[in-house]
């Protein structure tokens, strides 16, 4: 009896498993490789998810998150934030949560994630198998390094995550939408 369980339950788990071949409608891939070859794309993100310290538990528990909001997966929906890439250069603000190992000195009162200009150490690579592209780099601003890793998704979803010397890092989640050059505007590509 407790062999035929273990068969059966095998056979479930390997049956739901999710399969590695990933299939994507061409035209949102072809958008991708368009957007990524003419160097005009921004990613709008819909989540934040920070390292869960026990700081910000209880800033969890406390309730000062936003609705639907775990320490580890905070809604970003109707926050302000972009990555923007046009040509070279680029433009972050990003909101952060987390904790600060270093601090950045008394007079910095804005704890976001902000960068404009050329980013150092450029690496853009595009997985065939995994479909998807991988852009590593890294940025400084006046107190800081921030090394950044962008997984753009042939979905149009986005993985960014971002290791600093002075803070714990960040993952955001979100969509990447076509930036047109006249305003700085996203515009969507569904």
């Amino acid at each position: 009896m407790k062999t035929l369980f273990l068969i059966l339950t095998s056979c479930l788990l390997i049956s739901c498993g999710s399969s590695q071949n990933l299939e994507v409608s061409t035209e949102k891939s072809k958008a991708l490789d368009e957007l990524v070859a003419q160097k005009k794309l921004e990613i709008i993100s819909d989540w934040a998810a920070p390292l869960a310290t026990s700081s910000l538990n209880a800033l969890s528990n406390s309730g000062l998150f936003p609705a639907g909001s775990t320490a580890n997966n905070i809604n970003l929906i109707g926050n302000f934030n972009h990555f923007r890439i046009l040509g070279d250069s680029i433009s972050v603000y990003l909101p952060y949560y987390g904790e600060r190992r270093i601090s950045a000195g008394f007079n910095n009162r804005n704890n976001n994630i902000e960068f404009d200009g050329v980013p150092e150490d450029v690496k853009v690579t595009y997985d065939e198998k995994k479909q998807r592209y991988l852009m590593k780099f890294g940025i400084r601003n006046a107190t800081e390094w921030l090394r950044v890793s962008v997984t753009l998704y042939p979905n149009l979803r986005s993985d960014i995550m971002i290791q600093s010397n002075h803070r714990t890092s960040i993952r955001y989640r979100g969509k990447v939408l076509k930036l047109e050059e006249k305003n700085n505007t996203a515009v969507s590509n569904n």
